[in-house]
């Protein structure tokens, strides 16, 4: 079944998800926590940079941010947004206790304790945002495997062809598709770890790799070894690459 999805709008910094999620307070050092999007169990899943979430209320004081405070779930096609927090929330000046949106409505609500750095009461908008077919793991991991050995693959060809002088022009052209692999690389390290755990070591060192080659352009010299660091990530994301065709029908 497809699940509507959400938007999450904390002055003007939004974040899209799919219930459930809980909105509420994260801890951080210092005197200021922050407000995140987290999953039912806890983990963080988005902070907004734009606002603080208060906290040590005591006595009458219930302008404070739970950990906790709002839960947006799915129930019966719509999206049912709960102050579940020990604090109230309010729309509109009345405290709300339960807002059930369809889709394309949405609802501006005041958190207690959330504000801006500048110290503003924050504004934050819930959007339903309707149904939208889930990217199942397996294919979204193919898709960024397949895009990454595409990268290696241009990288490899490179390797195999030029020699370690290269023109400005090139080392600009070579920087970026090095970042190019290293964001594709964090990517996978996130969907490897639900769906292919044991690889994502060799990932994180293939990311490491890349860093030093980098680190070299910016200096303006490339060594000896760096074909060799080339080659070697090519043949273990290939291996790779020929795994993922065998469990999940990857094909690229």
């Amino acid at each position: 079944m497809a699940w509507p999805s959400v938007e999450i709008e904390v002055e003007g910094e939004s974040y899209r998800t799919s219930p459930p999620v809980v909105l509420g307070r994260s801890r951080r050092a210092g005197s200021q926590d922050v407000l995140a999007v987290k999953t039912l169990e806890g983990e963080e899943l988005y902070v907004f940079k734009g606002v603080y979430a208060r906290w040590g209320c005591v006595g009458n004081d219930t302008d404070c941010t739970s950990h906790r405070q709002l839960e947006i779930a799915v129930e019966g096609g719509a999206v049912v947004v709960k102050n579940v927090g020990s604090t109230p929330t309010y729309s509109q000046g009345r405290q709300i206790n339960m807002v059930i949106l369809s889709p394309g409505q949405w609802v501006e609500l005041a958190l207690p304790g959330v504000y801006t750095h500048d110290g503003r009461k924050a504004r934050v908008v819930i959007r339903a945002l309707g149904a939208e077919p889930p990217v199942q793991p397996a294919t979204a991991l193919c898709t960024a495997f397949c895009e990454a050995w595409q990268i290696i693959s241009q990288l490899y060809s490179w390797a195999a062809g030029h020699q370690l002088e290269i023109p400005a022009k090139q080392v600009e052209d070579l920087e970026h598709t090095l970042s190019a692999f290293k964001g594709h690389l964090d990517a996978l390290v996130t969907m490897m770890v639900k769906v292919n755990p044991d690889d994502v070591h060799r990932l994180a060192t293939h990311r490491t790799s890349i860093e030093l080659i980098q680190a070299q352009l910016r200096q303006g010299s490339l060594s000896s070894e760096v074909k060799t660091s080339i080659v070697f990530m090519y043949n273990d994301i290939n291996y790779l690459r020929e795994r993922l065709e065998q469990k999940l029908a990857c094909r690229c």
